[in-house]
């Protein structure tokens, strides 16, 4: 017999980014008695597929997602979005182009949204769909509140390296230009958008081609910023925090040979932003997350400005043109006894972050979802011969499992046998994609909501059953229930 206990599907792509944000959403919905399945991509979907009800709460409604959200909503999924690159874009026509699909908008029963320019933004993209859009920030920025602060100083014990606090935080967002082609498999950034399909044109790839230069003579000049901060302040330690889809290894080699100088991704940003005196970034979000904890941030910009950089981040920071200028200010800074954050006018900050000043978006996430129907036709009719399943049955099989598994298979079979094997790329492959999900185990999960429980006193006697049910994927559930 099936059982009737609300299920909530929570998809991860980068772990650093999203897990203890989606733990949150998890704990939250766990009070309201569902069930929570939490892990990779794969390993979600394909307990979605199976169980074929519930809620699939998802990280974007783009056009790469569009098929996979069609395929899981005729399997008779709920499916819920939320962009999690929604806060910051280039343009509001790029953003439309790459991050919005009108097929994924549709088939999707609720879109949760930043705050209200991205509300803007989607509901001129894809217009009818305003009901369905709800604007509630994101949990992301929940755990950044003070209500949270212990909660990040337990993760930070548990997943940090033993630098004391007070270092120099650089967060880096130069992916186009410090491109790693073992991640994707291609040669530069703009090729990678080629492949998917976001390239229609010679205007779309010189568009992406200036955006790779322009990232690359960031990277260029943070390598000689860094060379130079490192030798005026040799009693300072500065922490490189790279992009997730960076080249890691070419910050490396850059610095393995200077003794204050730390090149770390282990852990949430957050937990570095935490422990540091000041965050130097620019076009990086996380410089919006540490000034909502309330460190400086200074955003250092050498170049001419562009339409390639994202505006958003840098309206959260001290814009800084010359290195001269940035060692006056870091002296300033490591000399002061006090925090001191960035001035941003209160509305503007709310019109891209609903919860900037609260901490209620996983609560209304969650009540959200919580008053859709979730109920499927089938398992109320209980009929597996009734018309309405038999149509979804054939709908899956040819409309999805044929086209994207057969085939592909058999594809990438032909590939495989044709390609000799390079198992020292491979392994290098391997590690390189470990920089987005290094692995989760049960006790993240554990740990995690154990601190959460700090939080809520009359909470603490809740137990949780959390099992493995596929490599890096959890169903959580209260013990008991």
């Amino acid at each position: 017999m099936k059982s009737t206990k609300k299920r909530l599907f929570l998809p991860i792509e980068i772990i650093a980014r999203e897990l203890d944000s989606k733990l949150l959403i998890a704990y939250k919905a766990l009070e309201k008695g569902y069930s929570v399945v939490v892990g990779t991509k794969g390993g979600v979907y394909n307990s979605a597929r199976s169980y074929g009800k519930g809620i699939y709460f998802y990280k974007d409604h783009s056009p790469l997602s569009s098929l996979m959200l069609q395929e899981l909503r005729v399997a008779g999924l709920k499916i819920f979005t939320m962009d999690e690159e929604g806060l910051s874009w280039p343009s509001p026509e790029v953003y439309s182009s790459i991050r919005i699909d009108d097929k994924a908008i549709q088939v999707s029963d609720a879109i949760f949204v930043w705050g209200q320019k991205q509300y803007d933004v989607l509901t001129s993209a894809v217009p009818g769909y305003e009901k369905k859009i709800h604007i509630v920030g994101n949990p992301r920025f929940d755990i950044l509140h003070l209500k949270y602060r212990q909660f990040l100083r337990d993760q930070s014990k548990h997943h940090l390296s033993s630098l004391e606090n007070g270092y120099v935080l650089i967060n880096s967002m130069f992916t186009p230009g410090n491109w790693n082609p073992l991640l994707y498999g291609t040669p530069s950034y703009a090729e990678h958008m080629r492949d998917r399909g976001l390239i229609h044109n010679d205007k779309d790839f010189k568009f992406f081609t200036k955006v790779s230069e322009n990232a690359a003579q960031l990277f260029d000049a943070y390598v000689s910023l860094l060379k130079r901060l490192s030798k005026l302040f040799p009693s300072t330690k500065f922490v490189i925090r790279p992009h997730p889809d960076e080249n890691h290894e070419a910050w490396r080699n850059h610095f393995s040979s200077v003794d204050n100088v730390f090149v770390e991704y282990s852990g949430n940003a957050t937990y570095w932003i935490l422990g540091a005196k000041v965050l130097i970034y620019s076009g990086c979000t996380t410089a919006i997350e540490a000034w909502a904890m309330s460190k400086p941030t200074l955003r250092y910009h050498p170049n001419p400005e562009s339409k390639f950089d994202p505006d958003l981040p840098n309206r959260f920071g001290k814009n800084i043109k010359t290195e001269e200028k940035l060692v006056e200010e870091l002296k300033v800074i490591l000399s002061s006894s006090e925090d001191t954050r960035f001035d941003v006018d209160k509305d503007f900050a709310e019109s891209f972050i609903k919860n900037a000043f609260s901490a209620d978006s996983a609560d209304n996430i969650v009540r959200i979802l919580d008053s859709l129907d979730i109920k499927d036709e089938y398992w109320e009719n209980k009929s597996i011969f009734s018309l309405s399943q038999l149509k979804k049955k054939i709908h899956l099989l040819f409309g999805f499992d044929i086209k994207k598994r057969w085939i592909s298979r058999l594809i990438g079979r032909i590939k495989r046998i044709l390609k000799k094997k390079d198992v020292d790329k491979e392994l290098k492959i391997t590690k390189v994609k470990s920089q987005k999900f290094p692995g989760l185990t049960k006790n993240d999960i554990k740990t995690r909501l154990i601190s959460l429980n700090k939080i809520y006193v009359e909470k603490l006697r809740t137990k949780y059953d959390i099992i493995k049910i596929a490599p890096n994927t959890f169903k959580i559930d209260n013990h008991n229930t």
